[in-house]
C-alpha cells in the first residue's frame, strides 16, 4: 500500500469521462474485452442459472502482481463458498486504472466490479459510472453495523452509498524506541509520547528529542538551530492536508471546508492550528522546515525510517517499511487540540450500472466487504480491515507494536468524503501556497487568502 501523496491524482480523467459518457449516453453494452459480465443470470444466492453453468463475473482492480496474487488468494475462499460463480480478475498501474475506468464507463463495459478509492468515487459517481447501492443494501440486508459509521460514509456521494469498504488504513503517529532508550540520543530522559496527547504535551517531549551536533537539545539556549543530527518531530502539515492537517483542523473545532464545500480554513481556530504548526518550526525548532524534511525524506511519512527521527506521522501501510529500515517503532494515536481525530483512507468495492449479473456481483461485492471476506484479507496482514468483525483475526498476528491503534483509530475518523475539486485543493493548491509560510518565509493569513481564491468556492 502507497500513500495517496505519492500515487497522485489523475486530474484529466474526469472531464474525459464527462464528455465520452454524454457521447456515449445512447449506445448499449459494447461487451468488447470481456468487461461486460456476460454469462447466466444468477439466482438470489449468486450460483448459476437452471442449466448448471457458471456465471461469470468480471473484476477489475490497480496494484502490483503481488496484490493480484493475494486478490486470487481472497477468491479462492470465495469460490468454496460460491462455486458456482467465476470471478475474472483484470488488473492495471494505477495511472493506466483510470485510463481504463474512464474508457470502460464510456463505452458501458465497465466490469461488473471494480475497485474504487475514495478520492475519485465522488467524481464516478455523479457521471452515472457506478451503481447506487442504497437500495439494494438494505433489500438485501446488509449490516452497516459492522462498519463504523464515519468509514462508511466515506464511499457516500450526496448521501448515496456507492462502493462497500475493502479496507480502512489509517494515519497514525509513531516513535523510535531506540532513540528513546539511548542516553545519547535521549539525555534529558524525555518520556515517550503516548496516544491521544495534547500538542504541548507532544512538542515539549519532541523539544527535548531534537538534537544539534554537539548534542544539545532544542530546549538549550545555545542549540544550534542550523546544524540538527537528530529531530523530535516530522510532519509536514502543508504537504499532508489530507492525512494530518485536515484532521487536526477539525481537532480544534475547525474545518477545510463546510458542508456546502465553500471554504472553511480562515476561521481564528483554523488559524490557531497553522500558527501552532508553523510555531513548531521557527520557534520550537523541534520540527524541520520544508526544506530540511526534503533532505530527510521525500515521503514525510518514511522520515522515521532514517533512524534520525524520534517521532513522526505515518499511514498503517508504513510499519513494513520501517521494519525494513531496522526501526524499532511503536504506534500511537495522533495527538490532538480538543478532540480526537483521525484519517481514514479508504478503497472500496464499486458495481457498474449496466452489469447483467447483478446478484452474482452483489454476492462477490457482500462477501468481499463482510465478515469472511475481511477476515480473509486480514489474515493476509496486507491492509487493515474495514469490518469490525475482522479486528481479532487481524490482531491475531503479532508484529512487535500495538496494531490495536489502526483498528482504535476508526471510531476517531473525520467524516469528510472527498468530493470533485477537493483533490486539487488538498494536493496542489494547499502544498504550493502553505509550505513555505509554514516554514516562516512568507504571511500565514495571506497565504490562506491566496487558497481560497485559487479553489474559488
Amino acid at each position: 500500500m502507497r500513500s495517496r501523496e505519492q500515487l497522485r491524482p489523475i486530474q484529466w480523467a474526469a472531464p474525459v469521462l464527462a464528455t465520452a459518457l454524454v457521447l456515449s449516453a445512447c449506445g448499449g453494452n459494447s461487451g468488447d474485452s470481456g468487461n461486460s459480465g456476460k454469462g447466466a443470470s444468477p439466482s438470489a444466492s449468486g450460483s448459476g442459472g437452471a442449466s448448471g453453468a457458471k456465471t461469470k463475473v468480471t473484476f477489475m482492480q490497480w496494484g502490483t502482481q503481488d496484490e493480484v496474487n493475494q486478490t486470487k488468494e481472497l477468491l479462492k475462499k470465495f469460490n468454496e463458498k460460491y462455486p458456482d460463480i467465476e470471478v475474472e480478475v483484470a488488473s492495471k498501474d494505477w495511472e493506466t486504472y483510470w485510463t481504463a475506468i474512464t474508457a470502460q464507463a464510456a463505452s458501458q463495459s465497465l466490469p461488473d466490479v471494480f475497485k474504487m478509492d475514495e478520492a475519485y468515487l465522488d467524481k464516478y459517481a455523479k457521471l452515472g459510472a457506478m451503481k447506487d447501492l442504497t437500495e439494494l443494501m438494505s433489500a438485501k440486508s446488509f449490516d452497516a453495523s459492522d462498519f463504523e459509521p464515519n468509514v462508511l460514509k466515506k464511499l457516500q456521494s450526496g448521501g448515496k452509498q456507492y462502493a462497500l469498504p475493502r479496507d480502512a488504513n489509517t494515519i497514525v503517529m509513531y516513535y523510535n524506541k531506540k532513540l528513546f532508550a539511548d542516553p545519547k540520543t535521549n539525555p534529558s530522559g524525555a518520556p515517550v509520547p503516548t496516544g491521544m496527547m495534547n500538542w504541548d504535551d507532544l512538542i515539549a517531549i519532541a523539544k527535548k528529542m531534537t538534537l544539534d551536533k554537539s548534542g544539545k537539545t532544542a530546549e538549550a539556549p545555545a542549540f544550534n538551530k542550523s546544524g540538527v543530527s537528530q529531530w523530535g518531530l516530522v510532519m509536514d502539515a502543508a504537504g499532508s492536508a489530507d492525512s494530518v492537517l485536515e484532521s487536526q483542523l477539525w481537532s480544534n473545532g475547525a474545518k477545510l471546508v463546510n458542508d456546502d464545500r465553500s471554504f472553511a480554513m480562515n476561521t481564528p481556530e483554523a488559524m490557531e492550528v497553522l500558527t501552532k504548526f508553523s510555531g513548531f518550526i521557527t520557534k520550537e525548532n523541534a520540527v524541520p522546515n520544508f526544506g530540511q524534511s526534503q533532505t530527510l525524506s521525500k515521503d514525510p511519512f518514511l522520515a522515521l525510517s532514517t533512524g534520525k527521527v524520534a517521532i513522526a506521522f505515518g499511514g498503517s501501510w508504513n510499519a513494513s517499511e520501517y521494519k525494513i529500515a531496522g526501526i524499532d517503532f511503536e504506534a500511537i494515536l495522533p495527538p490532538k487540540f480538543k478532540e480526537e481525530k483521525t484519517v481514514v483512507q479508504e478503497t472500496g468495492y464499486a458495481m457498474s450500472p449496466s452489469t447483467k449479473n447483478e446478484d452474482a456481483a452483489w454476492t462477490l461485492m457482500n462477501w468481499l466487504s463482510g465478515p469472511e471476506g475481511q477476515i480473509a484479507l486480514a489474515e493476509q496482514g496486507q491492509s487493515v480491515p474495514a469490518n469490525k468483525k475482522a479486528a481479532d483475526a487481524y490482531l491475531a498476528k503479532d508484529e512487535g507494536f500495538d496494531k490495536q491503534v489502526f483498528i482504535e483509530s476508526q471510531k476517531y475518523a473525520i467524516p469528510v468524503p472527498f468530493f470533485d475539486g477537493k483533490e486539487k485543493l488538498l494536493w496542489d493548491i494547499i502544498p504550493q501556497k502553505l509550505s513555505n509560510p509554514m516554514s516562516g518565509k512568507g504571511d500565514i493569513a495571506k497565504a490562506v487568502e491566496e487558497i481560497q481564491k485559487a479553489y474559488g468556492k
